[in-house]
């Protein structure tokens, strides 16, 4: 947790975080309340020579350690960050954390993410905005808590947040009439981000559906939700 921190704080650290990591793509991203996790794929080239698995002391995984070392001792989002080099499999793992916060971060190597494990027909050049895109969405929603807590007062509003991705019906249809160096720019899935309130008051929920102008709702009854466009990312919110 971030001394004194609220939850639109771990929004703002996690948004510079994801930035100052390496605006890699993020494979998934939670948050809970003031606690905030994402697992980033690494960017195929970002470590020169590759080493590969298995793993031992005589033999480590001499590329992660030296990304990690030559960013050791440097802010990030305002916090020093603490590196851990996972080598227990084929490509090893970086892990991140800002010390004095709930914010880490796993970055994997492009070898172990597939594209099924993002709903996604196949990864490719689409993955680079998505960093960018989810930040901005963060730094909106952010903003948009802050709101309103500001006018309906009362104890801090906290939330639990999740990045997911969902197959897009619509893909080739947008598609359709673009240049083919374009189309590999396009994303094949939907960016979605699904909040739901951990706490919030009456006022805070009335407050900030004020925001939501224009949304839709979707889904069943048992799940009703307000899905709303921020830039590239839909948000969605359980009513």
């Amino acid at each position: 947790m971030i001394p004194g921190a609220f939850g639109t704080e771990v929004l703002v650290t996690g948004k510079e975080f994801m930035a100052e990591i390496g605006a890699f793509f993020p494979v998934s991203m939670t948050v809970r309340g003031t606690a905030f996790e994402a697992v980033f794929m690494m960017r195929d080239g970002e470590l020169g020579h590759r080493t590969t698995g298995p793993y031992t002391p005589d033999r480590p995984p001499v590329d992660a350690m030296n990304w990690a070392r030559l960013r050791t001792g440097t802010a990030m989002a305002g916090h020093f960050p603490r590196f851990r080099i996972d080598a227990s499999g084929l490509w090893p793992r970086i892990d991140v954390e800002l010390l004095g916060t709930d914010v880490r971060g796993f970055i994997v190597m492009p070898e172990a993410v597939t594209a099924e494990a993002v709903n996604a027909p196949y990864l490719g050049a689409w993955q680079e905005q998505i960093s960018s895109s989810v930040r901005i969405a963060l730094d909106w929603l952010a903003g948009w808590i802050a709101s309103c807590h500001h006018e309906a007062g009362g104890p801090e509003p906290s939330i639990d947040l999740d990045l997911v991705y969902r197959p897009d019906e619509d893909y080739e249809t947008r598609l359709a009439g673009l240049d083919e160096r374009v189309r590999e720019l396009v994303p094949p899935v939907r960016t979605v981000l699904e909040l739901r309130w951990r706490s919030a008051t009456p006022a805070q929920r009335k407050a900030f559906a004020k925001y939501l102008k224009g949304a839709r709702k979707i889904g069943p009854r048992s799940d009703r939700r307000l899905s709303l466009r921020i830039g590239d990312v839909t948000l969605e919110v359980v009513l």
